[in-house]
């Protein structure tokens, strides 16, 4: 089920943070609602706006990951617990995972190759190649946990919105065929399963 699309009306958005209640932004074209509350996703598949986003050293499209944007909003009156570790990207019979952030950043600045004939230590031990991207890994790293969404459980009237990371496998992904699936959305503290979302990414495609 589809709710119509709504004006932005927050002025500051926090990642992976709960926030207060308000509205979806436009450019959330994706989404779902049912049982109060509602799921709204915004993937990133393009190197040119995702560097936007996470700057030229950061974006994970360029090593083949996908960023997808997610805003949980909750309109019942209890608190609700979204399993973000379960969340995945469908496509027919493909499914995409999440990945960890270090993965991302050791397949944007890969470890150093060792030489064929290293330098040796005072002790005959073959040094270990220098990591010219050590700084630049950790950066990138920082730079997409602060924008990672971490906030699984949402207040009554509240929001929480940030980014999932999924591994493409560099494969390409058909946007029109694809789904963020969320198969596990519970009432805290009760437990009580609320029914899972499919969401299309067909809105998303060129």
């Amino acid at each position: 089920m589809l709710e119509p699309a709504r004006g932005i009306t927050l002025a500051l958005v926090v990642f992976g943070l709960a926030l207060a209640a308000g509205d979806i932004p436009e450019s959330f074209r994706a989404r779902e609602a049912h049982e109060g509350v509602t799921i709204a996703v915004r993937p990133i598949p393009d190197a040119p706006e995702a560097e936007e986003v996470f700057g030229k050293t950061a974006a994970p499209v360029r090593a083949g990951f996908l960023p997808v944007e997610l805003v949980v909003l909750n309109r019942r009156e209890e608190p609700i617990r979204v399993e973000l570790s379960r969340i995945v990207v469908l496509e027919d019979e493909r499914r995409f995972e999440q990945v960890e952030l270090s993965e991302i950043a050791l397949a944007l600045y890969p470890l150093p190759k060792p030489k064929d004939k290293p330098k040796k230590t005072g002790m005959g031990v073959p040094e270990p190649p220098k990591d010219k991207d050590l700084t630049k890994r950790e950066e990138a790293e920082a730079t997409l946990r602060s924008r990672q969404l971490r906030a699984a459980t949402v207040n009554p009237g509240g929001q929480a919105r940030g980014f999932l990371y999924f591994d493409l496998r560099q494969a390409s992904l058909d946007l029109e065929r694809a789904i963020v699936y969320v198969p596990e959305v519970t009432v805290a503290p009760s437990g009580q399963a609320l029914f899972y979302f499919e969401i299309s990414l067909k809105d998303y495609a060129k």
